[in-house]
């Protein structure tokens, strides 16, 4: 940045803001190809005299208020304009300065909304989501009903000779009809997977903060470790393989 020493701008704190009062631009949103279009004003609320130049300083102002509305709204979903708007006006709120001596202070108020092209982006998102969720849903209640049918061996049976070429000289063996009935019967939806799953998704989380090999190794000693204690050497023998990056096998193999 350029400084003008000994030769200060005489423009006034009121010239400035009026060359502060729009400014505009289109900043990208987390969906590729939708932006938000922004109108920013800016006001500074240091007196003069300024060390730099009146258009240094509005320049700089402008790029800096641009830059901080882009870092909001980068990660911002497009589909809610009134959440959105609240956060990015709270950051711009914010009171910021230039680096000059003494610092040139300033804040800037905010209006986020969406071009015709975008909101027209937006709607079709939301419509194309829309869709997949139903499908998604229908996909999941028929997966969920099968299974809770087919956890009966009857009922195994039963779709089995609903086929058209079904031959009861040549139905599936009861212990094959149970070992079918009994793998649906463990089926359990995310939502339903209780404790366990949630323990074990903790445990992932607690392992992956650790961003070293050797903490990840130490960790897995560790719960080897107690796995032996509890008598459970099968387990432990796979959480050691996995340890020294090997591939594991599986319990009760050979």
């Amino acid at each position: 940045m350029r400084w003008f020493r000994g030769r200060r701008s005489g423009s006034s704190r009121k010239e400035l803001n009026n060359e502060l009062t729009h400014i505009e631009a289109r900043l990208s949103s987390r969906h590729e190809g939708i932006a938000f279009h922004v109108v920013i004003t800016a006001t500074v609320h240091s007196d003069p005299p300024y060390e730099m130049e009146a258009a240094q300083m509005t320049a700089s102002i402008r790029a800096a208020v641009r830059h901080a509305a882009a870092e909001v709204l980068r990660v911002r979903d497009a589909f809610d304009l009134a959440t959105v708007q609240d956060v990015c006006a709270a950051e711009l709120g914010r009171e910021r300065s230039l680096a000059a001596k003494p610092p040139v202070k300033f804040s800037a108020k905010v209006t986020v909304g969406l071009l015709a092209e975008d909101r027209a982006a937006v709607s079709a998102l939301l419509d194309a989501q829309r869709k997949q969720s139903v499908a998604d849903e229908l996909r999941r209640q028929r997966t969920d009903a099968l299974a809770a049918q087919l956890s009966d061996p009857a009922a195994v049976l039963a779709r089995w000779l609903e086929r058209n070429d079904s031959d009861w000289s040549k139905a599936p063996e009861e212990t094959k009809t149970a070992a079918i009935a009994q793998r649906f019967a463990q089926y359990r939806p995310v939502e339903h997977l209780g404790v366990e799953y949630a323990l074990v998704d903790a445990v992932r989380q607690f392992l992956s903060s650790f961003p070293e090999p050797s903490q990840k190794r130490m960790i897995h000693t560790i719960l080897a470790g107690g796995m032996r204690a509890m008598d459970r050497p099968d387990q432990a023998e796979l959480v050691e393989a996995l340890a020294e990056g090997l591939e594991p096998v599986a319990a009760g193999g050979p």
